[in-house]
């Protein structure tokens, strides 16, 4: 069996090769974890012979798989996305990491890695909320003194400085905590997150700028190698978007202070991404290289990121969608998005294995689509979002690879790759079908975002376990003038309270009928470009309405 020691050895003694690298860890990895045998005390490196086993954590069992109806998408493909969360599922855990957790996927083998099991999270939580609370019990575990939590397990990479990740761990962190009523877990992992912010601010700060600089998968295309360099948008984007959600958690616990330090430091931040690291001229968003004060060449499709919690102004957001919807650039009419644009020199399609940054310059990932899929709700774009969640679930439904080749769709790198799974459940049933837990304030909000290519279909999501141990179905009917929302919740918890809503970026009148034929009392929101009509219904937990759109003389 290869020891750690044995495995750093290799790598210090071998040339590193950048765009293989997660590819030479594996295989040690993968003989250091498999035996079913190994300590959770410590750092997890010593061997047991007579440890029994924990019992294996259900991901796809039948019992706790929704049932969908939906376009070109059959209950077995679906299915098949747990699949894929259990084929990765690590079940004797090392490198301090003291819960079972989900690893990449297939040869990249069984070490923790940060991004990815924090974005496993984001599927996972709607078919075991157990488990996913247990991950953020484990990310409390490795944790450095300094508040930082690494990479991955091993910690050292090769001719880079000691580093940390994107950090998807604060969303999906999130995501987790608002389906818990654990307060003991909502304050650990509240306390934990605050360290790890206060890192990034300690360690990665330009004082200048106030941006927040990152090296290798810190950002991606993973290729900085010196610290304090580079600024990246998606970088920025991410911890302005973790200063938002400290600030709800501190707001929610009642911890005045840190609401409002870090409600400041997401203003900061914001701020910067504004100042530094747009271009007039392109109109576009790009990394900013702080040694030599100017923006980086490279565009990416993290140019979009800032529409993130409306981060760029207003009066940016048309120039941005023009880039976006621009077919020349994205691919926003075939396979959306490119990672990187079509005109950029970088551009390129892997085919084959992962190959490091050059993955990242023009295939497509669900980790680049998801968060402009999010951007696009934030700044009121529902109509663009829908074809995009669209888009992104038709080009990965029974197709969870690692990322796609824009030119035909088919898939590359690992073939069954936990985070591809994972948020394809996550933009169905959070985007698509709009469906919101929060226990916070005891609210479920189902907000279905269909494209309009869907009218006429017959779409639902049947018996999707919530987190109390409810089933929610939801039943979906879009027509050129209407759209009907019918749900009906089983189980003992009666405590949520309903809330349905359907936006809208057409500016025509709405009007709503329940299942009896009258006219429902409505709330109108303006969130950006949309309108979002809105029924608060009590704690009823079954009941349909009709949203009417046009004259009604």
């Amino acid at each position: 069996m290869f020891t750690l020691n044995l495995l750093i050895g290799v790598l210090l003694f071998t040339p590193f090769n950048l765009s293989s690298f997660r590819k030479q860890v594996i295989s040690s990895d993968l003989k250091v974890i498999e035996s079913p045998y190994i300590s959770r005390a410590t750092n997890n490196y010593n061997v047991f012979e007579n440890v029994k086993p924990p019992k294996r954590v259900n991901l796809n069992g039948e019992d706790i798989i929704p049932q969908i109806t939906f376009p070109e998408i059959a209950q077995k493909d679906f299915k098949d996305a747990f699949n894929v969360l259990d084929e990765c599922l690590v079940m004797e855990p090392g490198f301090g990491f003291n819960f079972p957790f989900i690893a990449p996927g297939g040869h990249y083998g069984a070490c923790w890695w940060q991004i990815d099991a924090s974005l496993a999270l984001n599927g996972a939580k709607w078919v075991n909320q157990h488990f996913s609370e247990n991950v953020l019990r484990g990310f409390a575990s490795v944790r450095k003194p300094d508040g930082r939590i690494p990479l991955y397990g091993y910690d050292e990479i090769p001719g880079y400085p000691i580093c940390s990740s994107l950090p998807k761990l604060f969303g999906s962190a999130y995501a987790v905590l608002k389906h818990s009523n654990d307060n003991e877990l909502i304050h650990t992992t509240y306390d934990y997150l605050k360290k790890y912010m206060d890192w990034w601010s300690d360690a990665r700060r330009d004082n200048e700028t106030g941006l927040i600089t990152g090296v290798f998968e810190e950002s991606f295309p993973p290729v900085e190698n010196q610290l304090k360099r580079v600024a990246q948008v998606d970088l920025n984007v991410e911890i302005a978007a973790g200063c938002n959600i400290l600030g709800k958690l501190a707001k929610h616990l009642g911890i005045t202070s840190d609401y409002r330090k870090y409600s400041a430091m997401e203003e900061e931040i914001k701020a910067a991404i504004n100042k530094y690291m747009w271009d007039e001229s392109s109109g576009a968003y790009y990394s900013y290289r702080i040694k030599e004060k100017k923006l980086d060449s490279g565009l990416f499709c993290y140019a979009f990121d800032p529409f993130r919690l409306q981060i760029a102004p207003r009066e940016r957001i048309s120039a941005m969608v023009s880039m976006l919807t621009d077919d020349n650039f994205f691919n926003w009419d075939s396979n959306p998005i490119t990672s990187a644009a079509k005109t950029d020199k970088s551009y390129n399609e892997t085919v084959g294995t992962y190959n490091g940054a050059f993955a990242w310059s023009g295939d497509i990932w669900t980790l680049r689509n998801e968060v402009v899929i999010r951007g696009l709700e934030d700044i009121g774009r529902y109509d663009l979002a829908a074809y995009l969640s669209l888009r992104t679930v038709n080009l990965f439904n029974a197709n969870y690879a690692e990322f796609i080749k824009p030119s035909d769709g088919t898939g590359h790198g690992e073939q069954r790759y936990a985070w591809s799974a994972s948020q394809y459940i996550q933009i169905l049933i959070e985007n698509i079908f709009g469906i919101d837990y929060n226990s916070f304030n005891n609210t479920i909000t189902i907000r279905p975002n269909l494209d309009g290519s869907l009218a006429g279909k017959d779409i639902s999501l049947e018996k999707l376990l919530l987190p109390d141990g409810n089933r929610l179905s939801l039943y979906l009917s879009k027509k050129t003038e209407s759209t009907t929302i019918r749900y009906q919740i089983d189980g003992e918890n009666k405590e949520q309270r309903i809330v349905i809503s359907l936006p809208t970026n057409e500016a025509i009148a709405c009007k709503v009928a329940n299942r009896s034929k009258k006219n429902v009392k409505l709330t109108k929101l303006k969130k950006g470009a949309a309108l979002i009509y809105q029924i608060d219904n009590g704690k009823k937990y079954d009941d349909e309405f009709t949203f009417l759109f046009g004259s009604h003389k």
